[in-house]
């Protein structure tokens, strides 16, 4: 059936705003496939909304009320979550280099999930989308006064994620090198020196696969922990070590016996040093990601 010219336009807005929806439904829900599925649903609510008068703000708060509902469900399976979760690894569909405002690195993703629902969602819609908090309160239910405070929190909540920097290419490369040295020679030195002293190593597996069920803080706990779980990998079934953008950084994929094992992500802190680990083994999470298009390490 043919668009007719109000239909194209609120498609060609929807279009627009897609990405940059996907990233806000994941810093809702931390979940790939249920903030597709959101921005999906909220196509459909916008393309039947009546008298619309701001596209891109009327997509941000379908989409906020859509995750508000869905953060209920998702907070109740947290619940009885088997060690420390993580969301999933978001990949290059999520990507857009010009959104810093909605930064998607696990560092952040790890803030807001320690935020309620309507902490984030004041937040986003004032601080991303330039709502007003009169709109925010009518979108959320709650009053101007409310939705100031709950932003407010969650601004400064923020504040020590995003002190933390994206590794580069040349960076990443360093860490590999230093962890096979380490590796090799069966001291943990090499690593060591480039693990900050507040270093934090947090790894989801999910009751499918081992993990640490806390997260692991200090160099020497980290570097012992990171060389003993590669120790026990089987002789000859590490088949890759792969590098992929996810989060919007680069990070390392593991492929053991021909399967995605596990992703590495990192942060660091401003004089260069690693200041969070963050590994996921948990195969639900992990069913999206392919190796396919993955830069092999030398």
């Amino acid at each position: 059936m043919r668009l007719d010219t109000d239909e194209a336009a609120r498609l060609a807005v929807f279009l627009a705003q897609r990405t940059k929806l996907l990233r806000l439904a994941y810093r809702h829900l931390g979940s790939v496939s249920e903030a597709q599925d959101i921005v999906q649903d909220a196509w459909l609510k916008f393309a039947g909304a009546e008298n619309v008068q701001n596209g891109p703000r009327l997509l941000s708060v379908i989409v906020t009320r859509l995750c508000l509902d869905q953060a209920k469900s998702a907070a109740a399976r947290r619940l009885s979550y088997v060690g420390e979760w993580l969301p999933e690894p978001a990949d290059a569909s999520f990507e857009d280099a010009s959104d810093a405002a909605l930064d998607i690195s696990f560092a952040v993703m790890r803030t807001l999930e320690r935020l309620s629902p309507s902490e984030r969602a004041a937040f986003f819609l004032h601080d991303v989308w330039d709502l007003s908090f009169e709109e925010v309160g009518a979108a959320l239910a709650k009053s101007p006064a409310a939705c100031r405070k709950l932003a407010s929190r969650a601004r400064a909540a923020l504040i020590d994620a995003r002190t933390r920097f994206k590794p580069s290419s040349a960076e990443l490369d360093r860490l590999v090198a230093a962890f096979e040295a380490s590796l090799r020679s069966g001291d943990p030195s090499s690593l060591k020196t480039l693990l900050s002293a507040d270093i934090q190593l947090v790894t989801d597996g999910g009751g499918r696969k081992i993990a640490a069920l806390n997260v692991i803080v200090g160099p020497d706990a980290v570097a012992r922990f990171l060389l003993g779980v590669a120790a026990k990998t089987p002789e000859g079934s590490l088949t890759s070590i792969s590098r992929r953008l996810l989060n919007g950084s680069p990070a390392l994929l593991v492929m053991i016996g021909g399967e995605l094992d596990s992703t590495y992500s990192f942060d660091l802190d401003a004089d260069g040093r690693v200041r969070g680990i963050y590994v996921v083994r948990n195969p639900e999470k992990l069913a999206h990601i392919s190796a396919d298009g993955a830069t092999p390490e030398a």
